[in-house]
């Protein structure tokens, strides 16, 4: 354990309480309040140092001395255990004379300047730990109440308080039904939107004290339960909230049909109805509601930068498994509604009532065609039809337009309220993506690889956060302006903060291929021609560094998944030379390709040139497994070759060639983006939501109020505008209000951007960066004696023993140590981790065993 965990003194809040909330939150998966409660474990630490000692000025000299605050402190505390000084405990240290010479000596009013920065540090991070506290605890209560509502909304004592609600909305431009409706529906999201927002604004400000490392069980969102199947690979935690939405469905269905068979009448039967058609119609009706709040929920998964996942911590390629499983889900309920009704009016010889599309009644008809757009787009997605015709799934999809439409028309402008707040939140994330991509992006450098796989180095603004497990959506509009491909970014943060890299693996016939064949035209001119243009959408994923909470790390990939993994080696050995502390001390990448020449992909990491001394910081272990050949494919038909030959082949320069472009400084990536500045994307959500609300009350009151005040000519008032008139200036008001308000922020946010980047470059900055990526080149090329991958980790006509391999990691472990698996690669690899991983997580699991946490990175459209 760290200094920090074993702490000192009197604590405000005790140790086990906060540790056994922390491991009971982490097996809810409720990963915010989980945070919430480790920083409050390390605010807690920090005031029992405080409590008990104090730091001297030699101590506070050193610390600001070295510029390296937050190391320094930590390992000085440690120190402070044993009666050492801050200085006895660090990196050893310059002499005095050396010290004074090169950077000066502190007067005493600097130290005590100092001293106190450092405690106005202090207190704003315990104020900073005590609101995130306050909004991970706000944030749950909303969700406790949205599902309180969601369970009471169709108990009958919920119904005066439903009246009550309805008739406060009386006089509002919504109406009764729809204002309750919206109050009920759709202000708990977007409240919880808000506090998202805030705690991760709040969360990016805090100070990032040493946590302990993840140890004991795996929880329940890091252990697979159910593996394969349409369903894919779901975890413990997944299939606990399946049960309850489950549970959830069956309350509420139940609910409606108890108090449908107590208050039946047949007397309002029509002539043509029957007992059991009623019933039907009611249970359809039902469904269809359900439906809608399914709908609602539908459109959050596949948000890339929506803030709610971004507080969450899950990524975009974890949540579509969750959008697929709420769409089959929402779609079941959908074909059951439709197909109910068509039979009750079968039955009483009433099928034409289909086509009807009354101007102030249902309109089954537009109900039809929203119904036939769900069902087309629900059997392409299938995945056996999806991963085999994924342009046809991936252009069929987009009848998610004329499915809103529809269903707003059938449903009308009242209904349409229940699944507003997630269609809201899903066009402002699209609106945000569409401003970040109508920019065009430099291409900094291009380098082809001898395998043909290449890298691309594209421009950024500093302003955009960058993580080691990132992606980004890339398009080039040569090639086709409507298709995007996700790439792992292949950087660090910390190799530079303005460029990001990516790897692409060029498939033949495929739109990389064609990509592929433009960087080949780049390198035979020997310059990146400015007539080639990039647009990138992100850089989305995960919101923190998860992967350095674990001692021991195994990276699992298969082919080109190893991108991400190049970027998280890169990250972990920028840290180990910035002498940061508690990070991954043992590190195992298992990686299998079908071709040895692919092994290059290593060498992008030039080890000893980042961090040279990384041998003595932390133990990386490489076992790479090539498939498809006995030997290295250039040695295979020379049997007699030395064992001499075999090691210079892995030595050979792997980079065929690189080329870079100066003018790629004069177009980066937007900065309006959804992973952006938190307080931008605020002005933008509520701009938006303001602009919703101007619009449809101008609707209103210029155009719905004087239709229905106008008489006809027998002086009766008329009986309003058609109710699926209504419904379309619903959607109508919705996509203006986020088109003209949110885009009048957000083209105020890219040029006020735009305007502090220009003021903020400096002279020679291009030059800079230039040169090193130009130096990167060489030493990519040249660094032959630290290849990572080397004939004694290399095996040939073999795929890799994942049991056997995790066996001897779990061999050196501590007994309850926890170890963080990581696999990128295709479904057949995942699922053979995610069983190995089950495993060794076995129900027979006790403390003194190691548990394996998995975590997948592949995307899996």
């Amino acid at each position: 354990m760290t200094g920090w965990a074993r702490g000192g003194g009197t604590s405000p809040v005790p140790r086990t309480l906060l540790h056994t909330l922390h491991h009971f939150l982490v097996l809810l998966g409720l990963r915010c309040l989980r945070d919430a409660v480790l920083a409050a474990a390390a605010a807690r630490d920090l005031v029992a140092w405080r409590s008990s000692m104090v730091l001297t000025k030699r101590d506070v000299a050193t610390v600001f001395d070295d510029g390296n605050v937050s190391l320094q402190f930590a390992k000085g505390l440690a120190g402070r255990r044993t009666g050492k000084s801050i200085g006895e405990t660090t990196m050893p240290r310059q002499s005095d004379r050396n010290r004074k010479s090169s950077k000066g000596t502190m007067s005493e009013a600097d130290t005590q300047s100092n001293c106190n920065s450092k405690y106005i540090t202090h207190d704003l991070g315990w104020k900073l730990t005590a609101v995130k506290w306050g909004l991970s605890l706000a944030m749950c209560l909303v969700v406790g109440c949205y599902g309180a509502i969601l369970a009471a909304f169709p108990v009958e004592s919920f119904q005066n308080i439903k009246e009550t609600i309805f008739q406060k909305m009386v006089d509002t431009p919504f109406g009764s039904k729809g204002g309750g409706l919206l109050v009920l529906f759709a202000s708990p999201l977007l409240v919880l939107t808000l506090l998202a927002i805030i705690n991760l604004e709040v969360s990016s400000r805090m100070v990032t004290f040493n946590r302990e490392k993840a140890k004991g069980r795996a929880s329940l969102q890091k252990h697979p339960l159910f593996i394969g199947g349409w369903m894919g690979i779901v975890s413990a935690a997944e299939f606990l909230w399946i049960l309850l939405f489950l549970v959830m469905f069956t309350w509420i269905m139940g609910n409606y049909l108890i108090r449908d068979s107590r208050h039946f009448d047949v007397t309002s039967l029509k002539p043509v109805e029957t007992v059991w058609s009623k019933k039907l119609k009611r249970t359809a009706s039902h469904l269809g509601f359900f439906g809608l709040i399914c709908l609602n929920f539908l459109f959050l998964p596949v948000s890339r930068g929506s803030v709610l996942l971004r507080a969450l911590d899950i990524p975009f390629e974890h949540a579509v498994k969750y959008h697929i499983w709420l769409g089959y889900f929402m779609m079941t309920c959908f074909t059951l509604h439709g197909h109910f009704y068509i039979i009750a009016w079968y039955s009483e010889d009433s099928l034409s009532k289909i086509f009807n599309w009354a101007p102030h009644k249902v309109a089954n008809f537009a109900g039809v065609i929203a119904l036939l757009a769900g069902i087309t787009m629900w059997v392409t997605s299938i995945s056996w039809v999806r991963k085999r015709y994924f342009e046809t799934f991936f252009w069929v999809h987009h009848l998610y337009i004329v499915f809103v439409f529809f269903m707003a028309f059938h449903v009308g402008g009242v209904l349409f309220n229940v699944a507003f707040c997630g269609i809201f939140l899903f066009v402002f994330d699209r609106f945000l993506r569409f401003c970040q991509s109508r920019g065009n992006v430099g291409v900094l450098t291009t380098k082809l690889l001898a395998c043909g796989i290449f890298e691309l180095t594209l421009i950024k603004p500093p302003g955009i956060k960058l993580h080691a497990l990132n992606y980004i959506y890339l398009n080039i509009p040569e090639i086709s302006k409507l298709e995007w491909h996700p790439f792992s970014v292949s950087s660090s943060p910390y190799d530079g903060d303005n460029w990001l890299k990516v790897l692409i693996k060029p498939s033949y016939g495929g739109w990389t291929h064609r990509l592929q064949g433009l960087v080949s035209d780049v390198v035979k001119r020997g310059r990146c021609p400015s007539n080639i243009s990039a647009a990138v959408e992100g850089p989305y994923g995960h919101e923190s560094d998860f992967f350095l909470q674990y001692e021991t790390l195994v990276l699992v990939a298969g082919g080109i998944g190893i991108s991400p993994f190049v970027a998280v080696l890169r990250d972990l050995l920028q840290r180990y030379q910035r002498q940061q502390s508690n990070l991954p001390s043992n590190v195992h990448l298992i990686w299998a390709v079908q071709k040895s020449e692919e092994l290059q992909l290593l060498d992008l990491i030039p080890a000893s040139a980042i961090c040279p001394d990384y041998r003595l910081k932390f133990n990386l272990q490489i076992h790479a497994f090539v498939t498809r050949e006995s030997s290295p494919i250039s040695l295979e038909c020379k049997p007699e070759a030395p064992a001499s030959h075999l090691v210079d082949q892995f030595k050979k320069s792997r980079i065929l060639a690189s080329v870079s472009n100066a003018e790629a400084f004069n177009k980066p990536m937007s900065m309006v983006a959804g992973t952006g500045s938190n307080l931008w994307i605020t002005s933008c959500f509520l701009a938006s939501l303001l602009g919703y609300i101007v619009v449809y009350f101008s609707i209103y009151y210029f155009v719905v109020q004087p239709f229905e005040q106008e008489s006809a000519g027998d002086g009766k008032p008329r009986e309003g505008l058609p109710r699926w008139v209504k419904g379309l200036f619903n959607v109508i008001s919705l996509i203006l209000g986020v088109a003209i308000f949110g885009g009048f922020v957000a083209s105020l946010w890219n040029y006020l951007g735009r305007l502090h980047q220009g003021l903020s470059e400096i002279g020679d900055e291009n030059s800079r960066l230039l040169s090193i990526s130009n130096t990167e080149d060489t030493v990519y090329a040249n660094e032959s004696a630290d290849c990572l991958v080397h004939p004694s980790n290399t095996h040939f006509g073999q795929r890799p023993n994942l049991r056997e391999i995790f066996d001897g990691c779990a061999k050196s472990q501590q007994p309850g140590a926890n170890i963080g698996v990581l696999v990128c690669g295709p479904e057949s690899l995942q699922i053979s981790v995610a069983e190995t991983c089950r495993a060794f997580n076995n129900i027979d699991y006790d403390l003194h065993k190691v548990a394996f946490s998995y975590h997948s990175l592949s995307f899996d459209l």
